[in-house]
């Protein structure tokens, strides 16, 4: 699946849900999707998982990390839900009626695996900073891009680290 295709997914999604402020409220987000979201005392090297049962999702996320990372992970494991549910046949089966796709440093070895790990980055990151809103606030105000305060500054705003801000208005071309 290409950028556009991941994008225009998340922006259904969140016209969908009406969210056109930020902080984007990822976790209502999948509430309202019927997707359960849990903290969970997950391993140092798992962000969250996504499990699917019958008609029925958990996404659990790693309690040990910070507030932008879990809300990263919960916006990733919904890109999972909506973009692989149905069409990813890597996965780790818990058991027999149970199917998880886990968020680790390890499983983004195998390329299809990192193929699926990227989608749901991307969809992560168009989900949790839109386009539009960050084109809006980088047009609100004066901000050198390329100075760390206003990066900072931005990722406040949309309540993600700056890595994930700075590499978002990276992709956005800003």
């Amino acid at each position: 699946m290409n950028y556009s295709e991941i994008n225009r997914i998340a922006q259904e999604l969140i016209l969908e849900h009406n969210l056109f402020a930020t902080p984007i409220r990822v976790e209502d987000i999948a509430r309202s999707m019927g997707i359960k979201v849990i903290p969970y005392p997950l391993e140092q090297n798992m962000s969250g998982l996504l499990v699917l049962e019958n008609d029925s999702a958990v996404i659990g996320y790693n309690q040990n990390e910070s507030r932008v990372r879990r809300r990263f992970t919960v916006a990733h494991e919904i890109g999972h839900y909506v973009l692989h549910r149905d069409k990813s046949d890597r996965q780790v089966f818990v058991d027999k009626n149970f199917k998880a796709m886990f968020r680790s440093f390890e499983s983004a070895n195998e390329p299809t695996v990192a193929r699926l790990e990227t989608e749901a980055n991307v969809f992560a990151a168009c989900l949790l900073m839109p386009e539009k809103l960050v084109r809006d606030e980088v047009g609100k105000t004066e901000l050198d891009l390329g100075g760390e305060d206003s990066i900072k500054d931005l990722a406040k705003i949309f309540d993600v680290s700056s890595t994930a801000m700075h590499y978002r208005l990276l992709n956005l071309n800003l």
